[in-house]
């Protein structure tokens, strides 16, 4: 057991002797944050979201400070423990938000139909994020000007890529904010989903087809018989 070790449980330790909202707990959790931010020995990431699973890992751990067992693991490794499970929850939701970009909700025909299931699967969560990324790039450079011709209502600014990018995760524009922006009247703002889904989702799966990124159906057809 190490020095480090040793006065980060003597600081929990006096913690605990006061209320859980009484200043004298606070400005022992105050010294005990201060020590830990200069040892430099808690786990360091570079995912954009590192900073809010920190603080959230800060928080939890100064108001759970009872939960803190030194017969099972030391401060640091339960410190890295609450920050790493807060990691991958930010990184599966994360994850989750990619996956919508792929979902066509509906289609003329009141079928739903979710290309992401085409995708050819993987155990790393690394490919999705490329393919993520790979498909804003292509939305926005809009090679053929293909995006940017399909217009809603002849309004040439409601385009297809503006309203893909607008409707990308992780900062997905709600249908009200976007029909807001485009000063849309009631029916006009009902009318642009249905556009979307009709004219604009059909492209990404069709880019997302040309890429290897999804699954061409099967065309083994087992179309039912009529007598």
């Amino acid at each position: 057991m190490n020095e480090l070790d040793l006065k980060l449980r003597e600081l929990i330790a006096t913690a605990l002797l006061y209320p859980s909202q009484s200043l004298e707990r606070q400005q022992v959790l105050a010294q005990m944050h201060l020590l830990v931010r200069k040892s430099g020995k808690l786990w360091r990431g570079h995912a954009s979201y590192y900073n809010d699973a920190l603080q959230e890992m800060w928080e939890y751990c100064c108001e759970h400070l009872e939960e803190y067992n030194p017969d099972i693991k030391g401060p640091i490794v339960w410190l890295d423990d609450e920050l790493k499970k807060r990691l991958r929850r930010m990184r599966d939701g994360k994850y989750r938000q990619q996956r919508r970009f792929f979902t066509i909700k509906q289609t003329e025909q009141g079928v739903t139909n979710n290309p992401i299931d085409d995708i050819v699967s993987s155990p790393d969560i690394q490919p999705a994020i490329e393919i993520w990324e790979k498909t804003i790039q292509w939305v926005q450079a809009d090679p053929d000007r293909r995006l940017s011709s399909i217009c809603f209502r002849k309004r040439p600014e409601i385009n297809a890529q503006a309203l893909i990018l607008r409707r990308i995760p992780p900062n997905t524009l709600s249908w009200k904010t976007i029909g807001a922006e485009f000063n849309l009247n009631p029916q006009e703002a009902k009318d642009l989903p249905k556009f979307y889904n009709r004219k604009c989702l059909p492209l990404l799966r069709e880019f997302g087809l040309s890429q290897g990124y999804i699954e061409q159906p099967s065309t083994s057809s087992s179309s039912p018989k009529h007598t």
